[in-house]
């Protein structure tokens, strides 16, 4: 039996047995090489459920969707292992309670389907573990090597000539599993903070304090330049930051449902002086 139909089995157990209220998976797209996310929430409905190369988007999002889990019931959703770090991120930032999430896992390694073992966040620690100590399969690796390699005033110009195509449509916001704020601070005006015009300085001040905003909260799962029209390839600023991060504090985002914030905790014998 093919993992697809492994799954579909499963989803339809899950479904029938009342364990799950939803299951949150993929379905056939508008093309052959594309997939959408499919909500389930009747076993006749399991053989609509897709699993193949193409299933690539982390639909750890659409669980903090407004009300969803409101109820105490559970959910099940496929994910790849960077949907099972967002969603150790979410636990750990109050968003969700992990106990109401079956996750049904799967990887692409090289492009090939391979199930994952558990149905819980606990149950991938050890995969969550080896991940900090590999090297991350970067889509767009040569690009990364080579901004890598620039000087300052050329990696600022490389950027400024990529953040120059922004339209400010913030498709990588409402694609980005961590960005669940009701309302974010761009679309406040009174007063506002980040200017909302597709100019130098608006697009500049828009994807810069994103970038720190996402620093040790990024989980690289590629959302985010996937959903960009313009094609700015967001997933290697947001890998540079995620490497920084782990350099210098050993945070690899995602591991645990009960890691704290990097950038918004402490400790009291904190060697900077902006402790004391």
């Amino acid at each position: 039996m093919s993992i697809e139909q492994q799954y579909r089995t499963r989803a339809k157990e899950l479904l029938s047995a009342g364990e799950v209220k939803m299951v949150i998976g993929y379905g056939a797209g508008t093309t052959a090489e594309r997939r959408r996310p499919l909500f389930i929430t009747s076993p006749d409905e399991t053989e609509r459920l897709v699993l193949d190369s193409a299933c690539i988007a982390n639909l750890s999002g659409y669980l903090v969707t407004e009300g969803l889990l409101s109820d105490e019931k559970r959910v099940a959703v496929f994910l790849r292992p960077e949907g099972i770090r967002a969603l150790n991120v979410l636990a750990a930032e109050a968003q969700l309670d992990p106990l109401q999430v079956v996750i049904i896992g799967f990887d692409l390694p090289k492009g090939e389907l391979k199930a994952l073992q558990g149905s819980s966040v606990d149950d991938f620690t050890a995969l969550l573990g080896a991940l900090k100590e590999s090297t991350p399969d970067v889509d767009g690796r040569e690009l990364l090597e080579k901004i890598e390699k620039m000087s300052p005033e050329e990696r600022f110009a490389f950027w400024q000539e990529e953040f120059s195509k922004c339209i400010k449509c913030y498709a990588c916001r409402q694609a980005c599993p961590m960005c669940y704020c009701r309302r974010c601070i761009v679309d406040s005006n009174q007063p506002q903070w980040v200017n909302t015009s597709s100019h130098t300085l608006g697009n500049f001040e828009w994807n810069i304090v994103r970038a720190f905003h996402l620093s040790g909260r990024c989980v690289e799962c590629g959302n985010c330049d996937r959903a960009c029209p313009v094609n700015i390839p967001l997933r290697l600023i947001n890998r540079k930051m995620a490497q920084e991060v782990l350099d210098s504090f050993n945070h690899f985002a995602g591991t645990s449902k009960t890691q704290e914030p990097v950038l918004a905790s402490f400790k009291k014998d904190d060697s900077e002086t902006f402790i004391l």
